[in-house]
C-alpha cells in the first residue's frame, strides 16, 4: 500500500471535520456574533453558527435587540424568528424544538 497516497486524504479527512466543528461552535464568526452566539441554546447555536449566512446572523442580532420591529426577542427567540421567516426549522427526527431550550 502507498502511504505517501493515504496521508494527505487522512489529513484531509480530519480537517474537514474539525473546520464543520469550528463553524458549528461561532469561533470562526466576528467577535460580535461570537458573543451573540455564546448567549444561545445548543441547537439554536448550531444553526445561527453553521446554518445562517451573515445577513441572517444581523438580523437576529437586531431582533434581539429590539432594532426595526416593535417588540425586542430573546436571543434564541431572535434565532427562531429569522428562521421562520426563511422557513427553517429546528425540529430533528420528530423532537420537539423546545427540547434543548
Amino acid at each position: 500500500m502507498n502511504y505517501l497516497r493515504i496521508f494527505p486524504l487522512l489529513f484531509l479527512c480530519v480537517a474537514s471535520v474539525g473546520e464543520a466543528r469550528h463553524k458549528r461552535d461561532g469561533t470562526n464568526l466576528p467577535e460580535r456574533e461570537q458573543e451573540f452566539a455564546g448567549q444561545l441554546s445548543i441547537r439554536q447555536r448550531k444553526v445561527f453558527c453553521g446554518q445562517f449566512n451573515h445577513s441572517q446572523r444581523e438580523l437576529a442580532i437586531k431582533y434581539a435587540k429590539g432594532r426595526g420591529k416593535d417588540q425586542c426577542f430573546t436571543p434564541n427567540d431572535a434565532v427562531g424568528r429569522v428562521m421562520e421567516e426563511t422557513g427553517m426549522s429546528l425540529a430533528v427526527k420528530g423532537r420537539p424544538e423546545s427540547s434543548d431550550q
